[in-house]
C-alpha cells in the first residue's frame, strides 16, 4: 500500500520507451486548443487577424505555435490533443471572424494557409506521437462554408439546407444525407490514412442524423475499418479511431440521437459538466450544488444518469470554446479559489471514461469580463504556457500530478466506484471514493474534504491530513 501526495512530483521527462497509442478510449486525457487564439510562432504561418472572441485575445495562432507547445501539453499529463478545425476556410462565406474559427470551411482536403501547411500538420502529428500524444481533429460533417471541389475519390457534398432529425431545435445544416455520405466517409478516413491522426471531435453531431437514419453508423464503420487495417499492418498510431460527438442535449436526447442504432459511442457529457462546474453560458452556479452527491452521481456508471447503457463513454469536461471558462464561475477573492478548481480537476481524473481539459484552465484563466465577446465565444482567450503567480503554478502542478496518477492507475479511468461519506469534525464533510479495476486488481481512493481536517484511514493504516478542497489520491493496491 502506497500513499501518493499530489503535491509531490510524480513525473519527469519524455518516456525512454517508444510511445504507442492507447487501445481503450476511456484512458484519454484530451487537451483542447482553439487554434487561432492559442499560440503564434513567428516562424510559422501568419494566422488570422480577427476571430469571434475577446477583443484583446490572440487571433493569429498557428500550427507551429502548437508544435512548440507539445511539451507543455505532455507535462500537464494529457495524452491527446484536440484542435479546432484546421481546414482551409480562407474563402469561406461569412467573413474573417468566422473563417478564423474553422467551423465553416471551403475545402476539407487542404490545410488553411493561415494556420500552416500539410508539412506542418504532419510534423505536428509526428512530434505529438513521439510524446505519446494522440491527435484529434475537429470535423464538421453537417455544415460548410462553400465547398465546391470533390474529395480525392471524386465524391461531392450535396449542399442543401435541411433540418436534422432534431428539427428546428437543432437548426439547419447545409449538408444533405445520404447524398453526401460518401464524401464524408472519404474525409473521415483521409486524415487517418495520410497523416495518422487518432480520431475526430464531431461538431453539432446531430446534423448527420436525417430522415430517421443515424449516418454515424456508416461513418463510424469507415473509421473503424481504416483504423483496424492500420493496426493489422503494425502501425502504432492512427489505430484508435476515437469519435466524440458534440450534442448539448440531455442523456435521453443523446440516447435517441447520436448513440442511436450503434452510431457513436462517445459524446461530450454536458450533464456532468453542469453538475460539477456550472452552466455553459450562465454564471449562476459554480457547480456541486448538491455537494458531494453530485460527485457521486458523475462518478457512477452512465446508466445511473439515464445514458443508454454502460458501454457508452460520455466524455467529461469542465469548459470549452463555446461558453464561460471554469474559473469564471468562481470568485477570485475566495480564499479557496484555486483549491476549488483543483477539486473539479480531481473529479475529472477520477472519472471512468475519456476526459477533456481546455487550454488555460490549468492556469485559472478567466474570461467573464472580456470585451467584445459573446457568451458562445467569450472563452477564446490568449493561450500561455507559464503561470503568472504561485496560485496558478500550484494549480497546474496539481493537475499534472493528478493526470499522471490517473495514467498509472487504470482503476481511475475504467474502474468501478464505491462511496462513503464521513464527518470527522463538526461542519466538515468528507467523501471517500474507492475505485477498483477488475482486470488488473488495481485499487485507489480519492478523498474529498470541504475543510482542513485529520482522518484516520484504515485502508492504509495512517491518518490523512486533508486540506480543504484539495482532494488526495491514494494507491491502495
Amino acid at each position: 500500500m502506497i500513499f501518493f501526495s499530489l503535491l509531490a512530483s510524480l513525473f519527469g521527462g519524455h518516456d525512454a520507451l517508444a510511445q504507442t497509442s492507447v487501445e481503450d478510449p476511456r484512458e484519454l486525457v484530451i487537451y483542447q486548443v482553439m487554434v487561432a487564439s492559442f499560440q503564434h510562432a513567428s516562424d510559422g504561418a501568419p494566422g488570422y487577424s480577427a476571430m469571434w472572441g475577446p477583443d484583446d485575445a490572440t487571433k493569429n495562432g498557428n500550427l507551429r505555435g502548437i508544435i512548440n507547445s507539445l511539451d507543455h501539453i505532455k507535462n500537464l499529463g494529457a495524452n491527446a490533443l484536440w484542435m479546432t478545425p484546421i481546414f482551409d476556410s480562407s474563402t469561406a462565406t461569412g467573413g474573417e471572424k468566422l473563417q478564423a474559427t474553422g467551423y465553416f470551411t471551403n475545402d476539407y482536403f487542404k490545410i488553411d494557409p493561415h494556420f500552416g501547411s500539410e508539412a506542418d500538420l504532419q510534423e505536428l502529428v509526428d512530434e505529438a506521437h513521439k510524446r505519446g500524444i494522440h491527435v484529434i481533429l475537429d470535423g464538421v460533417f453537417g455544415h460548410h462554408g462553400g465547398v465546391t471541389t470533390p474529395s480525392p475519390n471524386g465524391h461531392t457534398i450535396h449542399s442543401e439546407w435541411v433540418f436534422s432529425d432534431r428539427g428546428e431545435s437543432g437548426g439547419k445544416g447545409n449538408v444533405a444525407y445520404p447524398q453526401s455520405l460518401d464524401y464524408f466517409k472519404d474525409l473521415a478516413t483521409y486524415y487517418i490514412d495520410k497523416y495518422g491522426i487518432d480520431g475526430w471531435r464531431l461538431d453539432q453531431a446531430y446534423q448527420a442524423m436525417q430522415n430517421g437514419h443515424n449516418y454515424w453508423t456508416e461513418l463510424r464503420a469507415s473509421v473503424d475499418s481504416i483504423s483496424a487495417a492500420r493496426k493489422s499492418r503494425g502501425e502504432n498510431w492512427g489505430t484508435l479511431g476515437y469519435l466524440v460527438g458534440e450534442d448539448w442535449g440531455t442523456a435521453e436526447v443523446i440516447n435517441n440521437g447520436v448513440y442511436r442504432d450503434g452510431g457513436l459511442i462517445s459524446a461530450f457529457d454536458f450533464d456532468g459538466k453542469e453538475r460539477i462546474s456550472g452552466p455553459m453560458q450562465e454564471l449562476t452556479s459554480e457547480g456541486l450544488e448538491d455537494g458531494w452527491e453530485d460527485v457521486i452521481t458523475v462518478l457512477s456508471p452512465p446508466t445511473s444518469r439515464g445514458y443508454l447503457n454502460d458501454s457508452v463513454m460520455p466524455n467529461l469536461f469542465l469548459s470549452n470554446h463555446d461558453g464561460y471558462r471554469l474559473a469564471d464561475h468562481f470568485d477570485p477573492a475566495d480564499p479557496y479559489f484555486y483549491q476549488k478548481l483543483m477539486t473539479r480537476h480531481a473529479i475529472l481524473a477520477a472519472y471512468s471514461g475519456p476526459i477533456t481539459l481546455y487550454y488555460g484552465d490549468e492556469y485559472a484563466d478567466m474570461s467573464r469580463d472580456s470585451k467584445g465577446a459573446q457568451k458562445d465565444n467569450i472563452a477564446r482567450t490568449t493561450g500561455h504556457l507559464q503561470p503568472r503567480n504561485e496560485g496558478e503554478k500550484a494549480l497546474k502542478d496539481y493537475i499534472s500530478a493528478a493526470m499522471e496518477f490517473r495514467k498509472a492507475n487504470p482503476a481511475l479511468w475504467r474502474g468501478t466506484a464505491q462511496f462513503a461519506t464521513v464527518s470527522p469534525a463538526t461542519g466538515t464533510n468528507v467523501l471517500i471514493v474507492t475505485k477498483t479495476d477488475s482486470e488488473s486488481g488495481n485499487v485507489v481512493a480519492i478523498v474529498f474534504s470541504d475543510a482542513d481536517c485529520e482522518l484516520p484511514f484504515p485502508l492504509t493504516g495512517s491518518t490523512l491530513k486533508l486540506k480543504a478542497w484539495v482532494p488526495e489520491f491514494i494507491k491502495i493496491k
